[in-house]
């Protein structure tokens, strides 16, 4: 079975359906995996990637993105290392104001069963 690394242009013009011939082809890379002649693999920079152009571009709010988000890493179709992880820092994204990799970082740190060294002050948020 051929595998693909999905970029993250592939799944926002799956979301935003703002270039049709793109879209079409997205939603046969999809329809591909969910047949089982492909398999797509998805990284966490894609994650994070989408949130930044959905939020800085788009103006989407916060909490459509994470339900977004959280969809995609949920999808069986998606092959992804550190699935939970990511699906934790997404929950967390919800409700803390902290930058989404902020957030998977120390969630993948502590996975690690190690801590992240920062100046960023919004590290000391998660000892509260």
């Amino acid at each position: 079975m051929k595998s693909y690394f999905i970029d993250t242009n592939v799944i926002l013009r799956f979301l935003l359906r703002d270039n049709e011939g793109c879209y079409k082809k997205a939603v046969g890379y999809f329809g591909d995996a969910k047949a089982g002649n492909i398999q797509l693999h998805l990284i966490p920079e894609v994650i994070f990637e989408i949130d930044y152009v959905l939020r800085g571009v788009y103006s989407i709010p916060k909490q459509e993105i994470v339900e977004i988000c959280l969809k995609l890493v949920k999808s069986p179709l998606l092959k992804i290392n550190d699935r939970s992880v990511l699906i934790q820092a997404l929950e967390m994204y919800k409700t803390m104001n902290i930058d989404l990799f902020d957030i998977y970082l120390h969630y993948f740190a502590l996975n690690k069963k190690s801590t992240v060294l920062s100046f960023d002050r919004d590290f000391e948020k998660f000892k509260k």
